[in-house]
């Protein structure tokens, strides 16, 4: 018995083809079934796989084939895009435009400036010393606040320091050759790094390196409470006896405090507690209080130090004064909360009303608006 769906003859399938090609020299059978077997690929795939194997043959060429001429298929980035023009590489310019490039860069970074000027001015007083012409990289503090930052170690390299890896310990350093040593390099360093002390993000980066200070001192206080005085002690639990009770586990929501920025890690520095929908942000500040003391309520009432909401963009102060007594659901920190103690401004801190476009939607059911909160 043959069934009759399929057994079709070969002649009777190639019947069913259609030869759109024009090809005579193939039957119209087996074009069809390389099509079929070929993806179609679109134009703009082509082109980006033919400019794709050009850049490979043109790195090829270049890297292997330095002394030989260039295959006359291959085509360079100025014949393909003759309208494309390339920013000189930064080593490529003068050492001059190198350093105070360099150095504008690094500003906001405190540390980092603060390094590279010491260690300038110590080569500059004793260029004899090989103590100060080495950098170990691998060391703690120079990988901290020195090798990531953006600049710091471009401003080595103009200074003529080389990465080098030490014959016998193996160490990975930047090296300053007594040879290499520019008194007029040096004068134009020290010169950027000291007017870049002068500007406002290095100021700014000032007060927040100080503050941040003063975040740890405060999260190790909470941290090491056995440490306490008695009277500290006291104040502590007085503002722990007017929180509210704290609801049980899968009631409520979970309030998170974090003081200063996240990333810097603050040890002890992050607290956490379940609050109810109608608890107030009095409550919360009470629980604070109790925490870390009456010295962070006062800065934060002094609007020296500010409580931001993290949850809502752009992050903006919340008074805490005019809503102390609203509730946690109307701040819109409920079914959770995220807030953060950070540096205030000087417009914070002044008193001045935000007067910027305030946008962001509320948060969670009979939350108040930006509007109606700033």
């Amino acid at each position: 018995v043959v069934n009759k769906k399929t057994s079709k003859t070969p002649a009777a399938a190639s019947a069913n083809v259609i030869d759109l090609t024009g090809d005579d020299s193939k039957p119209a059978a087996t074009i069809s079934k390389t099509k079929r077997n070929t993806a179609v690929k679109s134009a703009a795939a082509v082109n980006a796989g033919k400019a794709a194997v050009s850049r490979f043959s043109n790195n090829k060429n270049t890297t292997n084939n330095n002394n030989k001429t260039p295959s006359p298929t291959s085509k360079t980035l100025s014949q393909t895009h003759p309208n494309v023009k390339l920013p000189t590489k930064l080593q490529s310019k003068s050492k001059e435009e190198q350093i105070l490039r360099t150095a504008n860069r690094v500003k906001p970074h405190v540390m980092a400036v603060d390094t590279l000027l010491r260690v300038l001015l110590s080569v500059r007083s004793a260029p004899d010393n090989i103590k100060f012409r080495v950098i170990d990289r691998s060391n703690a503090n120079y990988v901290q606040y020195v090798r990531d930052v953006p600049g710091a170690e471009d401003l080595l390299l103009a200074m003529n320091y080389r990465r080098n890896i030490h014959s016998t310990s193996g160490k990975n350093e930047l090296r300053l050759e007594r040879h290499l040593v520019d008194d007029a390099l040096l004068y134009l360093g020290i010169s950027a790094l000291e007017q870049m002390r002068e500007s406002e993000e290095y100021k700014l980066g000032k007060k927040l390196r100080a503050f941040h200070a003063e975040m740890r001192r405060i999260g190790k206080g909470q941290k090491e409470q056995q440490n306490l005085t008695e009277g500290e002690m006291e104040v502590r639990l007085q503002y722990l006896t007017k929180c509210p009770k704290e609801p049980p586990v899968g009631r409520g929501a979970i309030m998170n405090v974090e003081l200063g920025d996240e990333r810097e890690k603050i040890d002890g520095g992050l607290a956490s507690r379940r609050f109810d929908g109608d608890d107030t942000l009095a409550d919360v500040l009470n629980w604070l209080g109790g925490c870390y003391g009456d010295e962070l309520l006062d800065k934060l009432r002094s609007r020296e130090w500010c409580l931001c909401d993290l949850n809502r963009y752009p992050i903006l102060p919340l008074d805490v004064e005019k809503h102390s007594n609203k509730t946690l659901q109307y701040i819109g920190l409920f079914p959770s909360g995220k807030l953060g103690v950070r540096l205030s401004e000087d417009s914070w801190r002044d008193g001045d009303e935000i007067m910027d476009d305030i946008h962001g939607s509320a948060r969670g059911l009979g939350a108040a608006s930006r509007s109606m909160l700033y």
